[in-house]
């Protein structure tokens, strides 16, 4: 997403914690005739990452777009659930996100312009075996995103928030088992801006996928129970 919005003229700003994949990466964007720049940050340390979003908001004259796409993915059996193992995957899913997003809020605000955006999941949509953690975290996610557009209404400031089925990325190399309708990063990079300009309240995909997992979370919880029961489960990330 940053090469193509980079492409289409947006200055872009490269946030994470791995500095030279990041260099990299503005390389490849220079070279194309893009601009970037690179920000050392981790998510779940939220008060540095709010002041380094708040500082390059006040060098760049206003940030026109943020998304938080930060994440961690675990799947673990519940009768082995220690906070130890999914703390972190809280801080960064829930709490990394949504520090971001605030971190830009209030100037975007006065501005009366600006696009907040988060990434959340398919998963967030009903309750899998297995990634009680995870899915919650993006629930969390999802129902920020959601509230937080109903309180932005009329000040001109958009809020979106993305449910994607499975992309392979390096979060989801490990993963063994069958992947279904996986999409490459580049489809779905493609597939989200096609939509995102016009600032839709959700984009999801894959349609198919979206609608089945709302429809099995719509059913009576035995039948929903029995139903995601049926569904294969991912492998346990080891310790």
């Amino acid at each position: 997403m940053a090469k193509r919005l980079a492409r289409g003229g947006t200055t872009v700003v490269l946030c994470a914690r791995r500095v030279p994949a990041l260099e990299s990466l503005a390389e490849e964007i220079r070279k194309d005739g893009g601009v970037a720049r690179v920000i050392a940050m981790d998510v779940a340390d939220t008060e540095r990452s709010v002041a380094s979003i708040r500082a390059i908001d006040a060098e760049l004259g206003g940030l026109d777009l943020v998304m938080a796409n930060a994440g961690v993915g675990l799947a673990i059996d519940g009768k082995r659930l220690r906070w130890e193992r999914i703390s972190h995957l809280c801080l960064v899913n829930f709490n990394g996100a949504i520090a971001t997003l605030c971190a830009a809020l209030p100037q975007m605000v006065k501005r009366g312009r600006g696009h907040l955006v988060g990434v959340s999941s398919v998963g967030a949509l009903a309750p899998f075996p297995m990634v009680g953690a995870y899915g919650a975290s993006k629930a969390g996610l999802t129902l920020f995103l959601q509230s937080l557009r109903l309180d932005l209404r009329g000040t001109g400031v958009g809020v979106t928030c993305i449910h994607p089925g499975f992309v392979r990325t390096e979060m989801t190399a490990h993963i063994k088992k069958p992947m279904p309708l996986a999409l490459e990063s580049d489809e779905a990079a493609d597939l989200i801006l096609s939509k995102l300009h016009r600032i839709p309240a959700e984009i999801n995909f894959p349609a198919s996928m979206t609608a089945a997992v709302r429809g099995l979370a719509a059913l009576p919880a035995p039948l929903r129970d029995a139903a995601l029961l049926r569904f294969p489960t991912p492998d346990e990330d080891m310790e």
